[in-house]
């Protein structure tokens, strides 16, 4: 395995929504017993404490976990800014899962690389003339950039959420028409279910979800592959019309073993994929353009991330002159109250774990 691979996540142990009922015995201390968790490693990160840095974490929310987990966000103002700001995560209510993602060096290397080949492919468009032109001067890349949907639940003060790794908006639409997913580990068994909540939840306005998955497979092997998803609509057999989720393409090969492209095309985008169909339809009509990254380009980028982060400790920078003296501002009094807060996170925490694992026991022994 590669020196870069991250270590495979684990789902929220010790006491796995696998091994037990989802909801333990009454309390509402055993009731919430994910919601203390996901708390936990929230500030386990805003601490700094969370090394390990699965790049998946999941957890399995009871009814009214979700709700809770707002709650205590708005009481915590400060934990609640961090957690907006630094910590990415998804929510879906139909599965009750919660995805809290820290990528690693590779992935995010990666796939800042695949973003800015597309972005250099629109801004091409964009210097020609007519309509694609003027279209794609509106198409911007942004990352991971919050997509919100609603929800059926008028109990939760927020939508269902996702944050991809990548992602491109038209600026006149309310959700992107591109998605782009780097898998590894256990987010590559989600994977199809969230192309799923991309396409579907946004009723077929994201028009297309990719998926690059650069976990490696048997030991020692380099393997990458693409997966694609779009929507289509089928006529029922009695006569209903179905908005489906469509795999153009399941786990195609661009990397081979020996990290090696292949002569698979790549990836493939149409600047009509980049908008809702409305949208496309209003500005460029039938003017459609090809978007390419080949899987040479694709391999080149994955290895240079590899490479980089490989070498982080041996690259070159300027070292500071001899007898120069480094000197950092004082903390201030909002700093040292953040000081303040940081310790009593730690004692509720301590606090919340001992409870936590009390109640596990307790539970297990009946």
């Amino acid at each position: 395995m590669s020196s870069s691979q991250a270590p495979i996540t684990h789902i929220t142990p010790p006491s796995s929504f696998a091994n037990h009922p989802l909801t333990p015995p009454a309390t509402n201390e055993k009731q919430f017993a994910q919601v203390h968790r996901v708390i936990a490693l929230f500030e386990e990160i805003r601490a700094g404490r969370h090394i390990k840095r699965h790049p998946w974490t999941e957890f399995q929310l009871a009814e009214g976990d979700y709700n809770e987990i707002e709650r205590r966000l708005e009481q915590d103002k400060v934990l609640s800014g961090y957690v907006q700001d630094k910590i990415r995560y998804d929510y879906s209510g139909e599965s009750g899962c919660l995805f809290v993602r820290m990528p690693t060096a590779v992935h995010k290397l990666f796939i800042a690389r695949v973003e800015d080949a597309i972005f250099s492919q629109l801004k091409s468009i964009r210097d020609g003339l007519g309509a694609a032109a003027a279209f794609a001067q509106r198409v911007y890349p942004a990352r991971s950039t919050e997509i919100y949907f609603p929800v059926d639940n008028a109990l939760s003060s927020r939508k269902l959420k996702h944050e991809p790794d990548a992602s491109f908006w038209h600026d006149n639409a309310q959700y992107p028409g591109v998605v782009i997913e780097v898998a590894y580990s256990q987010k590559k068994k989600r994977l199809a279910r969230l192309a799923e909540d991309y396409l579907l939840d946004s009723d077929a306005n994201i028009r297309i979800v990719v998926g690059l998955d650069i976990e490696y497979g048997k030991e020692g092997s380099r393997k990458a592959t693409l997966s694609v998803w779009r929507t289509n609509l089928f006529h029922t057999p009695n006569g209903d019309d179905e908005l489906r989720v469509v795999q153009e393409a399941a786990d195609e090969t661009f990397r081979d073993d020996q990290g090696n492209p292949t002569d698979h095309p790549g990836l493939q985008l149409h600047l009509s994929d980049f908008a809702h169909k409305g949208l496309v339809q209003e500005e460029i009509g039938t003017q459609d353009q090809e978007l390419v990254i080949p899987a040479q380009q694709l391999c080149q980028f994955l290895t240079a991330a590899e490479v980089k982060v490989r070498q982080r400790g041996s690259l070159s920078k300027d070292p500071i002159p001899p007898g120069v003296k480094k000197r950092k501002r004082s903390e201030t009094p909002p700093e040292e109250i953040a000081s303040g807060d940081e310790a009593r996170y730690v004692e509720e925490e301590k606090r919340a774990a001992k409870r936590i694992a009390d109640d596990d026991l307790d539970y297990e022994n009946r």
